[in-house]
């Protein structure tokens, strides 16, 4: 009966390896993807991705399928997998969707809030500070997206964290582009968290999900602005 048993424990590993590689895979393209390391159009091809990785193609498939999920990639017919285009129609349609999560994530965490999820939120906000008067923009960035995060955790609503991260890859590339072409977004940010964090320390939740839309709203202008700033340029330099 032994063997039997260890036999099944092998096969189950082996099952289980090209998923967690898959897993693996989809997290770096994605990375690149968010951090334009991997700019918007660029083809990906299973052989590029298998030779580059060391791979075998039923991980590449699996992690193709996973960022087509996430909106971070398109199948088209005849042109194979492509990294989704940047356009002001994409992200008003996910920012349409995290006007109302975010407004309701820091209404919820106004009443759910514990001691700690306040002392982590006050302590990205000072890293923020800091980033932007040393104008380090990834560590800005990082602390940011980790601030949302912590009013998301805070909230204690387990739906609002599922749905939320259904779009939060698509809304992090479009974050950091805008982090990384105007300082703009930097002090918007920071201006919009710290209003978000003085009304969930003060309980305030109807202020809290105002200061969330509102946050939405001012992030929204400046990435706009820098799409329209950088289409502007696409179109001189076709000239």
């Amino acid at each position: 009966m032994r063997p039997a048993a260890s036999k099944s424990l092998v096969a189950k590993e082996e099952f289980q390896l090209p998923v967690v590689i898959a897993e693996a895979l989809a997290r770096t393209l994605s990375e690149k993807i968010i951090f334009l390391e991997l700019l918007p159009g660029a083809h990906l091809t299973e052989d590029g991705v298998c030779s580059e990785y060391a791979v075998s193609r039923s991980p590449v498939r699996e992690a193709f399928r996973a960022l087509e999920a996430d909106g971070l990639v398109r199948r088209l017919a005849r042109r194979g997998v492509r990294v989704t285009p940047i356009g002001r129609r994409d992200v008003e349609e996910v920012y349409a969707c995290r006007l109302v999560l975010e407004g309701l994530a820091a209404r919820e965490a106004a009443r759910n809030a514990t001691a700690d999820d306040l002392v982590l939120m006050r302590r990205l906000l000072d890293d923020m500070g800091r980033a932007i008067k040393r104008r380090q923009v990834r560590a800005f960035f990082d602390s940011n997206v980790a601030f949302t995060k912590a009013v998301h955790a805070a909230s204690a609503n387990a739906t609002l964290l599922r749905i939320a991260a259904g779009i939060e890859k698509q809304a992090l590339r479009y974050r950091y582009l805008a982090h990384s072409r105007t300082h703009a977004m930097l002090e918007a940010a920071l201006v919009s968290h710290s209003a978000v964090f003085e009304a969930v320390s003060e309980r305030k939740p109807a202020a809290a999900e105002r200061a969330g839309h509102q946050a939405i709203r001012r992030s929204l202008g400046v990435i706009l602005e820098v799409i329209d700033s950088i289409a502007a340029e696409d179109a001189i330099a076709a000239q």
